[in-house]
């Protein structure tokens, strides 16, 4: 249960942050050092139950909030999605 979840969470990440290699790669050292933490938990433990189930939640938010995107030059808070020509007028 818990390999599973930490593939979520780094596939989630890979696609959140692909075409930026810096937060990438900081994001899967910050997945990485995160569940080195909880290593010694009982897998039945209620305490791991709950490192998995926010894992989980990291890994949906990842896929289903966050854009990386660029600053449109000279249009002000325009963004670009990254690869892409979709334009985001800010907030």
């Amino acid at each position: 249960m818990a390999l599973a979840a930490y593939r979520h969470v780094l596939r989630a990440v890979r696609i959140a942050f692909q075409g930026d290699h810096r937060l990438l790669i900081s994001a899967r050292n910050q997945a990485r050092s995160s569940f080195a933490l909880y290593t010694s938990l009982l897998p039945s433990s209620p305490e791991a139950a709950a490192q998995i189930a926010h894992a989980e939640d990291v890994a949906r938010i990842l896929r289903e909030n966050v854009v990386q995107g660029l600053r449109a030059d000279g249009e002000g808070d325009k963004y670009s999605k990254f690869g892409q020509g979709v334009s985001y007028d800010g907030f």
